[in-house]
């Protein structure tokens, strides 16, 4: 059983939470939420269904608890300043990590891998840590690598309630295709205003907030006589509790600093290990990742 705290109790903290219950292989020990929240000192059964009587906590104590229970990983869903003291603890303490917060500037994406190569911790940074964002960034890759001179947009739709924008997931996608690209320059344009001639080394950006629409990121490759549209829709956010778990099992067994391609190519690995020991013959698909 893997003993997991949860840290982070809003829309995808509670859905996380469901899901450590209901899976066999994990036991949620600990959840914890801002320390001016209003579930503080309830049970998880007041929010969601077939909830258990733990008591939430109050990430304000972390330093206490992880003492008393020693976790085998912590899953953070909080705001970038709450995961960053987060991580200063648990790292010192030896818990592995799972970050799914987004909103991190480069300095603070610096200090997270800092943290777990000098305590010799693992730790997974996802900004989206859904399974099927992160093929598509394979796809991505592979696209950006054939066709260079394509013209690249951006369009990324969430939630009213979102706080970062750009999202967290849009700027990695973007981060990507340039560095698949190799060009020196690369601009990032957020959205545009009056007059503009496009550069060639352009990704444009855009943002859209609105309802309560889960997550959904577009990415548009356009040439002079065709274009390749490629889209990742989220239904629900189970698909970023799955990516979670996922990530928690694959983290507790490591050390370094890690992303969620990290986790998917060892569950490819893993699966073809498992295919070659039933006599068939495993698809390579360690070439895409690296794309």
């Amino acid at each position: 059983m893997i003993r997991t705290c949860l840290l982070g109790l809003g829309r995808t903290g509670m859905v996380i939470a469901e899901e450590l219950l209901k899976a066999p292989d994990f036991k949620l020990i600990t959840a914890m939420a801002r320390p001016n929240s209003p579930k503080k000192g309830k049970v998880l059964a007041d929010y969601i269904l077939g909830g258990s009587q733990l008591t939430i906590q109050s990430t304000d104590i972390l330093a206490d608890e992880v003492r008393r229970h020693q976790w085998d990983v912590a899953i953070d869903f909080t705001s970038p300043e709450a995961t960053l003291k987060n991580a200063r603890i648990l790292a010192e303490h030896g818990v592995p990590m799972v970050i799914g917060t987004t909103g991190f500037n480069t300095m603070e994406v610096y200090e997270l891998k800092n943290l777990a190569l000098k305590n010799q911790v693992g730790m997974v940074y996802a900004p989206n840590i859904s399974l099927g964002i992160n093929l598509l960034l394979t796809i991505v890759k592979t696209i950006s690598r054939l066709l260079p001179d394509y013209d690249v947009e951006i369009t990324e739709s969430h939630h009213r309630h979102k706080k970062d924008s750009p999202s967290g997931t849009a700027l990695k996608i973007a981060h990507e295709i340039a560095a698949v690209r190799k060009h020196k320059n690369h601009k990032y344009i957020h959205g545009r205003k009056g007059m503009h001639l496009r550069d060639k080394s352009e990704i444009g950006i855009h943002a859209i907030r609105a309802g309560g629409i889960v997550g959904v990121h577009e990415i548009l490759f356009a040439g002079e006589s065709d274009e390749i549209k490629i889209t990742h829709r989220s239904y629900s956010r189970k698909v970023f509790a799955e990516g979670a778990l996922q990530a928690a099992r694959f983290v507790t067994k490591r050390i370094g600093f890690f992303s969620m391609e990290d986790v998917i190519r060892a569950e490819l690995e893993r699966e073809a290990v498992s295919m070659e020991a039933s006599g068939i013959a495993p698809l390579d698909y360690t070439g895409a990742l690296e794309a």
